[in-house]
């Protein structure tokens, strides 16, 4: 397949190589001070701060006696996002095996593609299934070269309504990598947790992508789950919250506007009994609420499960081990 020459470029600009599951820990420090510092230069400078707005990155842990296959995590969508899932795969499995975050920063807004494929506009669905593709192919080239399978887990909600098609584009481009991915999704993982753990109403909480893609909503329904969510107002203070408070780094207005979120919402008393977080950066909003809201809000989420969907991804992966 030829790549078109107005696709964003997928290589990483720098890359970061660790022998030691601690080293890597402790790098995610200054990986994360690195991203406030693009934020806050773009905000200097009156830009707008997005995902697009940050380098395209590799992290790569090389075990030096691998007990198990390969985890491949694809993130940057958003950077902090993707560099936490890269933390706690660390702490997780620590040196018993290869962990690959690839920052695929440049990736198109899944929001736009989602609202211009509902309005009837294909061609950038098209675009981002590709590019999603590319961007596993250009990961995988960190992966030591071998028969053996590889964990993939695509760390954006969102992404995972175009993953389907995403495979069959691996299949027909790439089909020595589609042959050795095992993909893990977040969905499936999550489903079957709230299943598991008898959960019968949670409340969804996530991008404006992930809610019209329907990505939770519609597998919840065919299960028989019933879902709360919010309101299209609420949700567009929740995307302020995500989109000008987590992405940014900052997390003074990400609480200031996270809180009247929370606030609107509870005068709806939603009776709910967990709370799913449906995009990668809500699991840093509701843990700065807990510690920098109104009692109110703190009380709110200190009596419901938040239900992280990447840990549950990573969870499965140590347990196919």
């Amino acid at each position: 397949m030829l790549q078109n020459l107005f696709y964003p470029s997928l290589k990483p600009e720098t890359e970061y190589f660790f022998e030691d599951a601690q080293q890597a820990i402790a790098a995610t420090i200054e990986f994360r001070q690195h991203l406030h510092a693009i934020a806050l230069n773009k905000k200097l400078r009156s830009e707008t701060v997005e995902d697009q707005s940050y380098p395209n990155e590799a992290m790569v842990l090389r075990s030096f006696k691998p007990q198990a296959p390969p985890l491949l995590l694809l993130g940057g969508m958003g950077p902090l996002a993707g560099l936490g899932g890269f933390e706690v795969a660390c702490e997780m499995f620590q040196n018993n095996r290869d962990i690959v975050l690839f920052q695929a920063c440049s990736l198109p807004n899944r929001v736009a593609v989602i609202q211009q494929k509902i309005q009837g506009v294909v061609d950038g669905e098209v675009d981002l299934v590709r590019l999603l593709a590319i961007a596993i192919r250009e990961a995988m080239q960190y992966i030591s070269l071998s028969i053996e399978s590889v964990d993939l887990i695509v760390l954006c909600n969102g992404a995972h309504y175009f993953l389907p098609k995403v495979m069959q584009q691996l299949l027909v481009d790439y089909s020595q990598i589609f042959s050795r991915l095992q993909w893990i999704s977040l969905i499936d993982t999550t489903i079957e947790y709230l299943q598991q753990r008898n959960f019968r109403k949670p409340l969804i909480l996530c991008t404006t992508a992930t809610r019209l893609g329907r990505v939770y909503s519609q597998p919840l329904q065919e299960v028989g789950i019933a879902y709360f969510e919010p309101n299209t107002d609420l949700q567009s203070i929740l995307m302020q919250s995500i989109y000008q408070g987590v992405k940014t780094s900052d997390c003074d207005f990400a609480c200031k506007v996270g809180e009247v979120f929370f606030v609107e919402l509870l005068k709806l008393q939603p009776a709910v009994d967990c709370i799913i977080a449906g995009c990668s950066e809500i699991p840093y909003l509701l843990q700065w609420l807990k510690n920098n809201s109104c009692l109110q809000v703190e009380e709110f989420l200190s009596k419901l499960e938040i239900i992280d969907p990447v840990k549950l991804a990573l969870n499965s992966s140590l347990k196919s081990l």
